[in-house]
């Protein structure tokens, strides 16, 4: 699952909660839209569902079926308003069925007494059971039940990342044979270093630090108590563009085998086609005639940098690709806040 809980790299002041959605849209949103959407765009005259979709990781048929109703399969967009592109901050969710909650049982070959209804495909030899209640998660589960989320998804044919559990049901958390434990579990890779499970997919093997990742952490967050770069952090976890991908309720690689995971307290540079020596960590897709820079630092606002530096806002996002309203500004990392060829006026 992504962070997730959405482990989101961009600043938090811009990822503010509200009472209809998980995270607020910008702009106005269809009130169809689904509850749990966690990320938006803004469409503009020229998108597409197959561009916004594409970009966003998600299906054509999610986008415009799932997520968005109202866009409908003809792709009905209409420019500056809010659409969704994630839910639930990428966690994977319990299917829910609107079945009764009063728990019957039956008595199985095996002499456990089960509850049902139950999970399909539910294993013969179960020997523990839990009830999954509407808004819990696989990992949430797995946690109080002292399992690992491989487990969960073994035992009651719950399909690939356990996106098949259903909801309102009871599922099995334990097997005959198998002792089950609430303490964090540890596997032992071929590079000799003990690695705490559940764990992020696609994590590096040489990874020899990790993170646990809570429910509200952000990217940046993650590598800001790590010393860490958000880049490195998406680097070593596989977590696709912007940290995107990066799962919530899981372990995280901070740290691999013959990596220094302390930031340096010097700046190093690059010197680009355009003679100017470039700082770096840098925000991702910024214009290649920056000529000055400024360091984002952890609770930094676009407000803040934008007056500091004598420019707007709206400059700050066409320079750095900022995305809408500024959402897409990356923290701990080095921000373009003048081009060449412009004068700075303090607007303060």
């Amino acid at each position: 699952m992504k962070l997730s809980n959405h482990l989101l790299a961009q600043l938090g002041p811009f990822a503010a909660l509200g009472s209809a959605y998980l995270q607020d849209p910008p702009t106005t949103a269809d009130p169809n839209t689904v509850s749990d959407c966690s990320w938006w765009i803004v469409a503009t005259s020229t998108d597409t569902c197959a561009a916004i979709a594409g970009a966003n990781g998600i299906s054509v048929s999610d986008f415009e079926l799932v997520y968005n109703p109202s866009v409908g399969a003809d792709c009905t967009l209409n420019a500056g308003q809010s659409y969704c592109v994630e839910r639930n901050f990428g966690i994977p969710p319990v299917t829910t069925t609107n079945t009764s909650s009063a728990p019957t049982s039956t008595t199985t070959g095996n002499g456990i007494t089960t509850p049902t209804p139950s999970q399909p495909g539910m294993v013969s030899n179960c020997n523990k059971f839990d009830f999954v209640s509407t808004g819990d998660s696989c990992s949430t589960i797995a946690a109080r039940n002292g399992i690992t989320v491989a487990q969960l998804s073994e035992w009651n044919d719950a399909g690939a990342d356990c996106t098949s559990l259903w909801g309102k049901v009871y599922v099995c958390v334990g097997v005959i044979g198998t002792i089950t434990t609430t303490t964090t579990t540890s596997t032992t890779t071929g590079n000799g270093i003990t690695t705490p499970t559940p764990t992020q997919p696609g994590m590096v093997s040489n990874c020899n630090k990790f993170d646990f990742v809570n429910k509200g952490d952000s990217c940046s967050a993650i590598a800001s108590r790590n010393d860490i770069t958000v880049a490195s952090l998406i680097d070593w976890n596989n977590a696709g563009t912007d940290c995107t991908s990066l799962w919530g309720d899981v372990y995280v690689c901070v740290g691999i085998v013959g990596t220094s995971t302390t930031l340096s307290t010097s700046t190093t540079t690059t010197t680009t086609g355009n003679g100017i020596s470039t700082p770096t960590p840098t925000q991702p897709g910024w214009v290649s005639n920056c000529s000055k820079f400024d360091f984002v630092n952890k609770g930094d606002s676009c407000s803040a940098i934008a007056s500091r530096n004598g420019i707007s806002v709206a400059d700050l996002i066409l320079w750095n690709n900022g995305g809408t309203d500024c959402t897409s500004i990356w923290a701990l990392v080095y921000v373009c806040v003048g081009v060449l060829g412009s004068a700075f006026t303090n607007l303060s």
